[in-house]
């Protein structure tokens, strides 16, 4: 026993019975105006002539800059008024201020004809001194004027000269970013300017090289310190089509030059260029991002997770509340939606975005991964800037977003039953506006606890302000070592927050502050690296950031209760230093003259994984057929018509080689590649049967001993909601021995949605059987499937057995995939609404049971010993956490299935939790054109929305209806107990990013365990659900125990987008591949870097087992 000093234990427990009563403290205290001098508000007055119908923007606020502009080592404020004057308050100490405005000559453009947007402070002449540069919005309902730039005289004043620096620009400005893009020692500036409603900005994405001299953004090189137009060369659209609402700086891809982030509103994407240091830019959203937000508003860069790579967030409106979502006009119907598409537009939800950056591999970068609704931080309202900065220093940066609009114009009663043209006639323009519902909504603060964790901490940190909050920034105000807030908020008084983390935590924090180049004196574009004993910490100095808004130059890093070990400076011009000696509370005054020349980290290229170009000829493309359910099913959860293609390896010409299936979508045949051992290479082949078959779907297949001859016959299943009958009946191909496919007729005719087979010898009579598993019944989603089970009678004859004895599998669910144990003479099954099910045989009678608290959207189940005990474990994957539904046991998500209008088809209706109450997910439109009857019940879309799901039907329509329900989405792994069942352990958060359909075992880096590949992404959902396409594959390394570590891409190498649905492993004379199928994509091929030990079980083909682990026999 360790016996500590009495007076320690004493000072001890006081120390801590101090910080835990100021814990109970607020970390943000709202001063007054009153109190810290800055009295300011952002009124806006709407008239006939100036409202929100005349001007799209008239409610978006005003920003917020700060700076030292006076070089005293304090913050100033500088806030701006739409049509008002801008005021400029000056840090007195001790968070007092005093409004200089007059003084300074900084009130900017005043009156109903101008209209004030983005604010930022840059030393613009390198003088040593902080300019003020203010965007105005010129040539549109009747507004005037032109940008502003407010050079620092030293004296307390300032002089506009935006004309001789040729920043005077007349257009709809939104924002101006100052950097240096070309790297030549200089500022150059990004003017953001937004579009307005016109025939010519609906257009298709070709028309993007348009350029338009008002709405186009421009690229503006400083060429000796005037700035000049190079848009054009650099490769920057500045097409009418942008509606640039806000732009984020920072340095994504780690080459040493500074990218753009563009966001967007309504219809155009946004843009992410990256910089290819060499003037040009290459705009990369697309190939980067798997979809972006729709009306895409704030936007900010940070580092997140702390991995060295910056990730971005973007901000739309949608509304936490299930009454204001269901009010309010959403996604795009799936008609629009596809239109779009057509357009050649990037996919586009409207909800917040949060997009955590992957990094580079030795191929190039990988696309990032979209986790906002994992986090829980997609819907936020109608939200403005968000700040992702470290709140309470503990090393890890917290989200802040700004939130509510005056009035909202995307009320859907509004816009259907108000906004029509007899009331435009009879009612002035103004009382039409009033007409609109009151926005107000309270601001947002969520703490980052690490771990792809995030924390809503808007009222325990006093920040839920409900107004009309707009433009936001942070600074150490006050120079206690936290970041302080201030909001400008719409026609009310701005917002002064002062952190009291100094006062109620013991986190310590480091303030590094710049003193950069000549003509780049605050540094513009320096990256710091700060080294932890346990992590890195990094931030890039660009002070606009959210939304019309300028943060201040210095950075705050939190960090925690450690010790900092040192700090790395990384230049814009690619020069460096090294700061060993580091003191918390102790600021850092760094100066680029005692930097060297340095160079940017190198990325990693010697990847675990390696993707192969070069695939001998194994070239296959799965082409989906155009067949959408929704045209049929309107308000099913996903499309179940595009689940395929199938994928198999087997020695099927008995020459020692594997040989290759892959199916086909309908008109499309499945084929075989036969390996060459001689060429090395594959040669394709379509059988003739096949042939006749291309119009059939292919789900699944197994190879198999179908009629003991001693060759691998090929069972394919059928599916897909387009057909009813033969069509989608199953088939059996038997081989001759040498490759050569006839097909059997000696199997019953089964027409269901098929989803998966399984072949093993189920009654131990020496033939192989088979159990197939449905899907859905077609056009009746929702309604439960039959499974089947068919026993070989000998000579490849199969027998569907119907018996009381298999009466298990009647309406046993909506399988997607199921998994024979040997050892335990059992199957399991998963499926959609499904608990994980275990099918117990004994002969050739069947029992069921299901795992407690397992009902899920599971979409696979792979077969593993992950822990070499001798019996098989299972991966099992499903829907994931990152999408907008969440359910759990208590809050399930459900499906309440019923004819309710009594036309002979199901009506499925998804049911969520929002706010401890459960309502139906579908909004009114969608749900009335399903079910017509809806009609009668609500005429009217607020009505439809405050009633929960007990308030729309009555006790007596739900208790005649099926009710399916799911109350888990993570994929999982089972640890085999043996007698004592299944232990559950949840995968790591990092792959419950998207569905898994997927996995793929093996021993990739050589240690003797078990890793895993798992895979997935879906793109078959409606837009108010969203594809899910975050996941670019998923490399977990093994701890032997059921326990697993995600490697990150950048060390893994892999990069896998697109919807995968089959992996499986190739041997070939002295290599193993890895093949990918994907739906309606290109088959992938890769490769290990490590000695490849494959540890599978794929269909009833038992894998090689690894070289040092023979008595581990499966």
């Amino acid at each position: 026993m360790i016996k500590w000093p009495t007076v320690l234990v004493c000072s001890g427990f006081i120390a801590l019975s101090l910080w835990s009563c100021r814990s109970r403290e607020k970390l943000f205290t709202a001063l007054p105006g009153a109190q810290t001098g800055v009295d300011f508000t952002n009124l806006v007055v709407e008239t006939d002539s100036f409202n929100i119908n005349q001007y799209l923007y008239a409610y978006n606020g005003g920003g917020v800059a700060l700076g030292d502009i006076n070089n005293d080592g304090l913050v100033d404020i500088y806030l701006g008024s739409n049509q008002g004057s801008n005021r400029l308050f000056l840090n007195k100490g001790d968070l007092k201020f005093e409004d200089v405005t007059e003084k300074a000559g900084v009130q900017g453009w005043i009156g109903k004809r101008y209209w004030t947007t983005g604010l930022s402070m840059v030393d613009i002449n390198h003088d040593g001194w902080l300019d003020l540069y203010v965007n105005q919005v010129s040539n549109t309902s009747h507004l005037d004027g032109h940008n502003l730039l407010f050079i620092n005289n030293q004296d307390g004043t300032f002089s506009e000269q935006s004309r001789t620096y040729g920043l005077d620009f007349r257009t709809f400005a939104q924002q101006t970013v100052f950097f240096d893009y070309d790297r030549d020692g200089d500022l150059d500036a990004y003017l953001l300017n937004h579009s307005l409603h016109e025939l010519d900005v609906y257009v298709k994405t070709a028309k993007r090289d348009r350029p338009d001299p008002l709405a186009g953004d421009r690229l503006m090189r400083n060429d000796g310190g005037v700035f000049k137009d190079a848009s054009k060369e650099a490769g920057i659209y500045s097409s009418a089509m942008g509606y640039g609402l806000s732009v984020s700086l920072g340095d994504v891809d780690n080459n040493g030059c500074p990218d753009i982030y563009v966001s967007n509103d309504f219809h155009e994407n946004d843009y992410l260029y990256l910089n290819q240091c060499d003037g040009t830019f290459r705009e990369q959203i697309r190939s980067l991002l798997p979809y972006c937000s729709t009306f895409s508003m704030g936007s900010d860069m940070a580092d997140l997770n702390n991995n060295g790579w910056l990730d971005i967030m973007s901000l739309d409106m949608k509304p936490e509340d299930e009454v204001i979502r269901k009010q309010s006009s959403g996604a795009d119907p799936y008609d629009v939606y596809n239109y779009k598409l057509s357009f050649g537009y990037h996919e586009q939800y409207p909800r917040n975005m949060l997009h955590l950056n992957q990094g580079t591999t030795a191929s190039g970068m990988v696309p990032f991964t979209e986790v906002a609704q994992q986090l829980g931080v997609e819907a936020t309202d109608w939200s403005w800037s968000v700040l992702l900065a470290d709140l309470d220093n503990d090393t890890h940066k917290d989200l802040h977003i700004t939130n509510g609009i005056y009035r909202r114009p995307n009320d859907l009663d509004y816009i259907n039953y108000t906004f029509h043209e007899g009331n435009q006639q009879r009612l002035s323009a103004l009382e039409l506006v009033s007409k609109m519902p009151d926005g107000r909504a309270a601001n947002y603060a969520y703490r980052n606890r690490g771990g792809l964790q995030m924390e809503n901490v808007s009222e325990q940190w006093g920040l839920d302000l409900q107004a009309y909050s707009m433009g936001s920034a942070y600074g150490d105000l006050d120079n206690d070592g936290d970041l302080d807030l201030i909001i400008n908020n719409l026609n009310a008084p701005a917002t002064l927050y002062r952190n009291n983390t100094d006062q109620i935590s013991p986190n310590q924090h480091l303030t590094v502050k710049l003193e950069g180049p000549e003509k780049n004196p605050r540094g513009i574009g320096t990256r710091l690296e700060l080294f932890l004993p346990d992590q890195k910490l990094m931030q890039e100095v660009y002070p606009v950031r959210g939304w019309l808004s300028s943060s201040d130059y210095s950075a705050v890093f939190g960090l925690g209760t450690h010790q900092p070990d040192s700090l790395i400076v990384r230049w814009p011009d690619g020069r460096s230093q090294t700061i060993r000696t580091l003191s918390p509370g102790q600021p850092v005054s760094l100066q680029y003259e005692a930097s060297t020349n340095g160079s940017r980290p190198l990325v990693n290229t010697n990847n675990l994984l390696q993707k192969i170009a070069d695939h001998r000829g194994l070239e296959f493309s799965h082409l989906e057929n155009n067949f959408t359910d929704f045209d049929r099913e309107l308000l099913l959860p996903h499309e179940i018509s595009r689940e395929g293609p199938p994928l198999l390896v087997a020695d099927l010409n008995g020459d020692g080689a594997e040989d290759v299936f892959i199916g086909g979508a309908a008109g499309q045949s499945g084929r075989l590649f036969f390996q060459d051992e001689r060429s090395r290479r594959f040669v394709e082949r379509i059988p003739e049967p096949f042939m006749e078959d291309e119009a059939r779907e292919d789900i699944d297949a197994v190879f198999f001993d179908a009629d003991a001859d001693g060759d691998p016959d090929l069972y394919v299943v059928s599916g897909g909601g387009q057909y009813v009958g033969d069509l989608n009946a199953d088939r059996l191909y038997l081989n001759d021995g040498l490759g050569n496919f006839s097909r059997s007729t000696q199997i019953p005719a089964i027409t269901a949605n098929g989803a998966c087979v399984v072949a093993a010898d189920f009654n131990r009579d020496g033939f192989t059987d088979l159990f197939i598993g449905n899907r859905s019944v077609v056009g009746n989603y929702g309604y439960l499937p039959d499974a089947y089970l068919l026993w070989n009678r000998g000579n490849g004859r199969f027998a569907a057995d119907r018996s009381e004895k298999t009466s298990a599998l009647r309406s046993i669910g909506m399988i997607t995939d199921a998994s024979w144990d040997e050892k335990a003479q059992q199957l399991l099954v998963v499926g959609e609404f499904m608990p994980i099910s275990i099918l117990r045989f004994q002969d050739e009678e069947l029992s069921l049971e299901a795992l407690e608290n397992t009902h899920g959207w599971w979409n696979t189940i792979h077969p593993v010993d992950i822990d070499w005990d001798g019996d098989l474990d299972f991966l099992v994957g499903n829907y994931g956490l990152n999408s907008p539904l969440h359910p759990s046991s208590s809050e399930p998500v459900r499906l309440i299935v019923k004819d309710w209008d009594n036309n002979g088809q199901s009506d499925p209706m998804l049911t969520h939790y929002r706010q401890g109450k459960e309502w139906l997910y579908h909004g009114l439109d969608a749900v009335k054109k399903q079910i017509p009857v809806i009609r009668l019940r609500f005429n009217d879309y607020h009505l439809y929305a405050k009633h929960t799901l007990d308030q729309t039907f009555s006790e007596a329509d739900l208790n005649t209806a099926e009710i399916l329900y799911a109350e888990t989405f993570e994929s999982v792994v089972l640890i085999n107990q043996g007698a004592d069942g299944y232990i559950m352990q949840a995968l790591p958060a990092e792959s419950q990013t998207a569905p898994i359909f997927a996995f793929y075992t093996a021993d990739l880096n050589g240690d003797q365990l078990t890793d895993v590949l798992a895979m997935g992404n879906t793109e078959v959902n409606p837009p108010s659900i969203g594809n899910q396409k975050a996941s670019t594959g998923f490399c977990l390394l093994g701890a032997g125990n059921g326990q697993f570590r995600a490697l990150p891409p950048g060390e893994s190498g892999l990069a896998v987008t697109g919807s995968v649905r089959k992996i499986r492993g190739l041997d070939l004379q002295n290599d193993h591949w890895i093949l990918v199928a994907k739906n309606n994509d290109k088959l992938e091929v890769w490769q290990s870097q490590s000695k490849q030990r494959k540890m599978t079980v794929e269909g009833n083909i038992s894998a090689d087992l690894p070289e040092s682990s023979e008595d581990h026999d499966l």
